[in-house]
């Protein structure tokens, strides 16, 4: 097609449209025919460049996609479908500004640009104006009640937002496939709306229809593949998702849902080709590359390949500054947490130095950042950026003060942990985990009035509590700090004994040290029998614990001779 386009140009270029006029020879009707074949033929290749446009779009592959309407626009602005498509396209990537002015276009064009109204109603569900959004549905219907195609298009406004509206897009979706229910493409739409419901036996009926009526559509199999690894059968939607590819080899989005799940089967032998074909497909231009990359760490989870893809876009285009929140995301997950506050630190200052009117940060980046910081120690750093994200989310404070908390904890970081844990009992009471937690940090700060105020109060909440009665014995026995004992975690060892000896195997560790710590207790007390009983309760759970047999030397008055 391009090479018989090259010759009719070059022809075109060669002709002195003038000398026809003046030559005999040529005649009106023969250049009236040439101009007709012409036009036929510009109508044709605009069809096709248009369905290139259009396939773009399902590949996800949006740049490409918007070029090819900017194209169109510029060879033909009087069409305002073009303009609809190009609103799309902006409408795919978040660009909502860029979309409304596209469709507004479309409407200048042509007052009957129902579909461009369609999509202001999609605009006005993303700012949360449905009212608004209602009007231009109205109105896009307003002579169309006979045209499945502008219901489908409704429909498809109400279903597919941020919040769908179901009671809405159920009533044109059915009209629609009433009109023509021929059409698998209605059917595909019906299937989502029963999905959206969580009616999936519905949804499965309606996708199946589909089939029936379109066996060539992979979107379809796509969508019977949701299905079923929803209900778990991960091997019967990868074979849905092979048939899709079958169906349509150059479908782009199959490759995409079967990588993951080939990594949710665990069939990691299968992935990378897939993920090749997918990538050759999205396109080569580099919003497909960093949408691969945000796929691959935000969906697919496979971290190391986002950081080998990530790093490759930054060496040839280092102004792609999303790079470095994936790939903070990325270092993260693999444990290479410097690399990931370095990542952090890059993508702060892009956003600083760049368009703020385009670049955006996310509480998600902060916490990120924070969590890396944590990791290393480096503890007012990591507090400053959950500030950050309290700030941002403050009805997230619980929340983050929990998790902050033990992340604090499990570092080693004793004295950020009570901080923290105390904030959150500040707003609500910590649960009996959170309390441990706190209880051990205070103990390992060797803040034992603290962590014995806190064990109290896990056992008045549990008074069951095996492991909390042996730590308030032990705490209780580390504030014994006088010349003469006064036995301060006695009452403590007796409850901890009288709930842990029913499973003596399981709580064999702590039943030796508070067999051990009566032991010594009985025998200062001149209770010389009980001390041998306790020392024998030891060595029946371990004959070869040192200190009772020592002691059993001691309480004996001779030399062990052995058990």
């Amino acid at each position: 097609m391009k090479s018989c386009f090259y010759e009719i140009s070059s022809r075109a270029k060669s002709i002195n449209f003038g000398r026809i006029f003046e030559e005999k020879s040529t005649s009106m009707k023969v250049l009236l025919t040439w101009v007709m074949a012409m036009g036929a033929f510009l109508i044709a290749l605009r069809a096709q460049t248009t369905e290139e446009g259009l396939r773009h779009l399902e590949n996800e592959n949006f740049k490409s996609a918007l070029g090819v309407f900017d194209q169109l626009i510029a060879v033909q602005p009087k069409n305002h479908l073009h303009y609809y498509y190009k609103g799309e396209v902006l409408f795919a990537m978040e660009d909502y500004q860029a979309s409304s002015g596209a469709f507004r276009k479309g409407l200048d064009v042509s007052s009957k640009c129902d579909e461009c109204r369609v999509g202001l109603a999609k605009i006005e569900l993303v700012k949360g104006q449905q009212s608004e959004a209602d009007d231009f549905i109205e109105s896009a219907l307003k002579g169309n009640s006979k045209k499945a195609g502008i219901h489908a298009l409704a429909g498809r406004a109400y279903l597919y937002g941020r919040n769908p509206l179901l009671e809405k897009a159920l009533p044109l979706l059915e009209k629609a496939r009433d009109l023509d229910p021929k059409q698998a493409k209605y059917w595909i739409y019906l299937g989502d709306a029963y999905y959206q419901k969580k009616d999936l036996g519905q949804a499965m009926t309606a996708y199946e229809t589909a089939v029936e009526k379109d066996k060539s559509d992979p979107e379809t199999y796509v969508k019977m593949a949701r299905i079923w690894a929803e209900g778990k059968n991960l091997d019967l939607a990868i074979q849905q998702l092979e048939t899709a590819i079958e169906t349509s080899p150059g479908y782009a989005i199959a490759y995409k849902e079967l990588y993951e799940m080939l990594i949710r089967a665990r069939k990691f032998d299968k992935v990378v080709p897939v993920l090749e074909k997918y990538v050759s497909l999205a396109g080569t231009d580099v919003d497909a590359r960093v949408r691969l990359v945000k796929f691959l760490s935000y969906q697919a989870k496979d971290y190391q390949r986002a950081i080998v893809e990530g790093n490759k876009i930054l060496e040839t285009y280092p102004d792609q500054y999303t790079i470095h929140r994936w790939l903070a995301w990325s270092y993260y997950e693999t444990g290479e947490f410097n690399n990931s506050l370095q990542s952090s630190y890059r993508l702060f200052g892009a956003v600083e130095k760049g368009d703020t009117a385009t670049m955006r940060l996310y509480p998600s980046d902060y916490e990120y950042a924070g969590k890396a910081a944590i990791k290393l120690k480096l503890k007012d750093t990591a507090d400053a950026f959950f500030e950050q994200v309290i700030a941002l989310q403050p009805e997230r404070l619980q929340e983050i003060a929990g998790q902050l908390a033990k992340s604090y904890y499990d570092v080693k970081l004793y004295e950020n942990a009570v901080a923290w844990y105390l904030r959150k009992n500040e707003i609500a009471s910590l649960t009996i985990n959170e309390l441990l937690y706190l209880g051990l940090s205070q103990k390992l700060l060797r803040d034992y009035r603290g962590a014995d105020t806190t064990f109290g109060v896990i056992l008045a909440k549990s008074p069951a509590y095996e492991y909390g009665w042996l730590q308030r014995a032990d705490i209780n026995h580390k504030m014994d700090t006088a010349e003469v004992k006064a036995f301060l975690a006695k009452p403590y060892y007796d409850k901890y004994i009288e709930l842990a000896s029913a499973a003596p195997e399981k709580n064999k560790v702590g039943l030796i040290e508070a067999y051990l710590y009566m032991l010594v207790f009985s025998a200062q007390a001149g209770e010389y029998d009980t001390a041998r009983s306790y020392c024998d309760l030891v060595l029946n759970l371990d004959a070869n614990e040192g200190r009772a047999l020592e002691y059993a030397k001691i309480l004996n008055g001779t030399k062990s001779k052995g058990r």
